[in-house]
């Protein structure tokens, strides 16, 4: 089995796009949530998985649950000037059944292929935290997928970080990085994802067109419209700002 593993797509169309395109032929779909929130095509993105027919394993991150949060309480309709942040953005760019469907992702999953059992849950802790022991991966494991096997993997998005830990034989937990963006300390600009296929694990990147989260974030740099914060970040994950707080 072709597994095709991503996290964090963050709205990004092109992203997702790219990625899809340069992986045609995956019998499964598995992604650690953050569908949405900074990025420019929240409908698109959440659209592509409402229509999906195929098998798809699919959990919701914290932006997932901050959009939901911000959408029912109404806030974003009474935001203005310098409070704009991208999560209003994406809020206006959606609708009730758009926002439902995003609120229905478990937090939690587990599925079965080619004789590994997995766990996906979008990040461990309310932090950045990683499990570093083999009783942390038991109790864990215990606790959110109950009776053990032999070969056990945990996948976790959240930290846009890709990477492998290998704790003991048939025992890993895996993050396929972000699709979308990396952390502040990190200027690399393509998208992170993983494939499994007949268990083996492989790491994947590609480029996409940037310019398209750029121009908007171009915009409301000259309308003054959003949080300056918010225009930096956008500015370094898509742009060629050496930092996320150069100046505008």
């Amino acid at each position: 089995m072709k597994i095709l593993l991503i996290s964090d797509i963050h709205s990004n169309k092109e992203a997702l796009d790219a990625v899809l395109a340069s992986e045609a032929g995956f019998d499964l779909l598995v992604c650690a949530g953050d569908l949405v929130d900074y990025g420019t095509n929240p409908s698109y993105v959440v659209d592509y998985f409402r229509s999906r027919t195929s098998a798809t394993v699919l959990v919701h991150g914290n932006h997932d649950t901050h959009l939901v949060e911000c959408y029912n309480t109404g806030e974003y309709l009474e935001v203005s000037g310098k409070s704009y942040k991208w999560i209003h953005h994406n809020c206006e760019r959606l609708d009730r059944a758009r926002v439902d469907y995003i609120a229905s992702l478990p937090t939690h999953l587990t599925f079965s292929a080619d004789g590994w059992e997995y766990l996906i849950q979008h990040q461990y802790d309310q932090s950045y935290g990683i499990i570093e022991s083999r009783h942390q991966f038991d109790e864990y494991w215990k606790e959110h997928a109950g009776t053990s096997c032999p070969r056990r993997r945990m996948i976790f998005g959240h930290s846009h970080r890709q990477c492998r830990h290998i704790l003991w034989d048939g025992m890993e937990w895996l993050n396929p990085g972000s699709i979308s963006y990396r952390r502040p300390d990190d200027p690399d600009k393509s998208a992170n994802y993983m494939v499994i296929d007949g268990g083996e694990v492989m790491f994947r990147s590609c480029r996409y067109d940037r310019s398209v989260q750029l121009a908007e974030a171009e915009a409301f740099r000259r309308s003054g419209r959003m949080m300056d914060t918010e225009v930096q970040d956008f500015m370094f994950f898509f742009g060629n700002a050496r930092t996320s707080r150069d100046p505008l």
